[in-house]
């Protein structure tokens, strides 16, 4: 379908199914003072101060959007990522300090890197680099995967699975299965081979005729060789990013998982006579150069030179004709602390980690629930961190799969690999939306989780303590070609509530250069490159 006649039938869609009442809004001001998203002065270029991983293989990575407004990003921890990881760390810290310390930048509006800079000498991060060498491949190991555990707490998985037992339970079950030509019905089946790991949405030609053969050899009495076929079929699937971690019958390997929350389409639809907030553009959609735009353009870690994307690289995923683009991109709105209608009271004084030691102008806070224009929105450090999970430069990026679930279906997901099936949400508590000059104005719930999941999930939910919330029937999505359904119901799920991280961002001016010419453009790329295989242009960053 043409861009155009994609966001036509798109409207349609929106206008058939929005019909109940953005019910739940409310001018009241936020009563819990707690403190979330950004705070900081001026759309001043930033750069990343967290610790988390690089990954530099696009195929590892895989990005849900599911009901309740949440982003999970999972990663598959390539030997290499592992092996790199604390000098990464090193080596992107170290070029911060030498751009401060060569004035090339100009700290500005928080002490975010003073924090982060604090906390990479307290865990003692060079002395950990520099004992590459002088210890063992498994000590090596060892040491990155501690650190990197330890930096980013509940992140880490270690996924380890007994290949033969996935391969005889998966031969078992196709010895019954009649999924005929149906390819919904076949990538049932296909995606039981590892469960809640696979989510193949498609088959080439070769691939499905050694299903077919599979399915044939399963329901056959001579069947010596289906493990070996199933092994092959299984890494030709995933394009063989699990091959270094299939070894002695063990799937064994890292993964890396973050949840953010997310801002969705600025309308609801009704799902069993309830409002929910609607996903636009269901689907399978891959991230995608942006062509078109107010930045420099050809490129997936596009900047928008518009100051309330924040500098900050956003990731098309749907070309909407014109200069528009579907995109992963951050809070999009401008939030003046003072006089706000909204806003904490308590915020207006709010100075922690404040650079002149006065309260901030603006706080950048991203709302869980319909905000946007047709854009998915995370909050500005968590954009930030998601780029630097990605690949260093665009090409890498181009083509990582971005799954959007049907507006009712839940995130459901085993994280550990230990069969407990959990539905994913995260610890955060802000809904608004706002006016077409991007003020927040309306609020969907209150700012505490008890009053927040009675309106996100309704009549789903049995409430509870964290980690004792759990649901009734839901659904999770399906994905058959690049379109979503309605697939497996669960019942008595509970919701694995991700902790909030903070927005770890640092804001600075580049001394001399504008932010939005091609040289601050280049410059405030290039800083977010850093990272194994990738050789940094020092001469874009002002450095000899």
């Amino acid at each position: 379908m043409r861009p155009a006649a994609r966001m036509a039938s798109i409207l349609a869609l929106i206008a058939a199914t929005s019909a109940a009442p953005a019910a739940g809004q409310t001018a009241t001001r936020w009563q819990d003072p707690g403190a979330a998203g950004v705070f900081f002065n001026d759309y001043d270029p930033n750069f990343y101060t967290g610790f988390a991983p690089r990954v530099q293989d696009g195929h590892r990575i895989k990005i849900h959007l599911a009901r309740g407004n949440q982003l999970r990003v999972r990663m598959v921890l390539a030997p290499e990522t592992i092996d790199h990881y604390l000098e990464d760390q090193v080596a992107r810290h170290d070029l911060y300090q030498e751009v401060i310390d060569a004035g090339v930048i100009e700290l500005t509006s928080n002490t975010a890197w003073e924090d982060y800079h604090q906390r990479f000498d307290e865990k003692g991060l060079h002395a950990l680099a520099r004992r590459r060498g002088s210890v063992s491949d498994a000590e090596w190991q060892r040491l990155n995967l501690e650190a990197l555990d330890r930096l980013n707490p509940e992140r880490l998985y270690h996924i380890q699975m007994d290949w033969n037992a996935l391969v005889t339970r998966w031969r078992k079950l196709l010895a019954t299965a009649e999924p005929g030509d149906e390819l919904g019905a076949q990538l049932e089946l296909v995606n039981e081979l590892v469960p809640r790991r696979l989510f193949v949405y498609e088959l080439e030609e070769t691939q499905a005729q050694a299903f077919t053969e599979l399915l044939l050899l399963a329901k056959s009495d001579a069947a010596a060789d289906f493990g070996e076929k199933a092994r092959a079929f299984f890494h030709d699937l995933t394009r063989g990013i699990y091959r270094a971690h299939l070894r002695d019958e063990k799937l064994d390997y890292w993964e890396f998982t973050a949840i953010y929350p997310a801002g969705t389409y600025d309308t609801t639809t009704s799902y069993d006579g309830k409002p929910i907030p609607m996903i636009t553009t269901p689907g399978v959609w891959f991230l995608m150069p942006r062509m078109h735009g107010t930045g420099m353009v050809g490129m997936v870690d596009y900047i928008s030179g518009a100051g309330y994307y924040g500098l900050i690289p956003m990731f098309p995923y749907e070309y909407a004709g014109g200069s528009s683009y579907n995109s992963i991109h951050n809070t999009g709105i401008s939030n003046w602390i003072a006089g706000h209608k909204l806003l904490p009271k308590e915020w207006v004084e709010y100075t922690e980690g404040s650079r002149n030691g006065k309260p901030y102008n603006r706080v950048a806070l991203t709302s869980r629930g319909p905000v946007s224009h047709g854009c998915t929105r995370l909050g500005s450090g968590h954009l930030a961190e998601l780029r630097e999970l990605l690949p260093s430069v665009s090409e890498a990026m181009q083509g990582i799969v971005h799954y959007r679930s049907p507006s009712h279906c839940y995130d459901v997901f085993d994280r550990r690999g230990d069969g407990n099936v959990e539905i994913m949400g995260v610890q955060y508590y802000f809904a608004f939306r706002h006016t077409n000059a991007r003020v927040a104005k309306q609020i969907w719930a209150q700012n505490n989780r008890e009053d927040f999941y009675a309106w996100m999930y309704g009549g789903d939910m049995n409430y509870g303590p964290i980690g004792q919330v759990t649901f009734g029937d839901v659904c999770e999505g399906r994905f058959v070609g690049h379109r979503t359904r309605e697939g497996k119901h669960w019942q008595g799920l509970t919701l694995y509530e991700a902790p909030y991280h903070p927005e770890a961002i640092q804001f600075y001016k580049i001394k001399g250069v504008d932010r939005l010419s091609h040289e601050g453009m280049d410059f405030n790329r290039e800083l977010r490159r850093v990272g194994y295989g990738y050789q940094v242009d020092r001469k874009l960053l002002r450095l000899p």
